[in-house]
């Protein structure tokens, strides 16, 4: 007699979701068609999908120093300190104005 009170059991027939396996379990995948390629495989594309990569990286990269840059200095003037003042001016001369300079440069 099956216990009512818990869930019901599981058909292994609904723990698979696709086409019917083959016997031997051997797929074979149909030769690509060479004509029909995808367009979005052109040289052009990969071109302009590198380029805004790179400047995206370039930007990535700025605004992660700018954001460092703003919470070492809001730290340095809430709570003004010798040596926090100085970590942020040393941040800023060695790393913020560096990746400034190569973000404006690269464009």
């Amino acid at each position: 007699m099956a216990n009512s009170s818990g869930p019901r059991l599981v058909d292994p027939g609904d723990l698979y979701d696709g086409p019917e396996p083959r016997p031997g379990g051997v797929y074979f995948l149909p030769p690509e068609n060479p004509e029909k390629r995808d367009a979005r495989s052109r040289p052009d594309y990969i071109a302009t999908i590198t380029a805004a990569l790179d400047m995206l990286g370039a930007r990535i990269l700025a605004l992660i120093a700018v954001i460092a840059a703003c919470g070492m200095w809001s730290w340095a003037v809430y709570d003004p300190q010798l040596m926090r003042t100085y970590a942020a001016i040393g941040f800023s001369l060695t790393v913020l104005l560096p990746t400034v300079a190569l973000y404006w440069r690269r464009g």
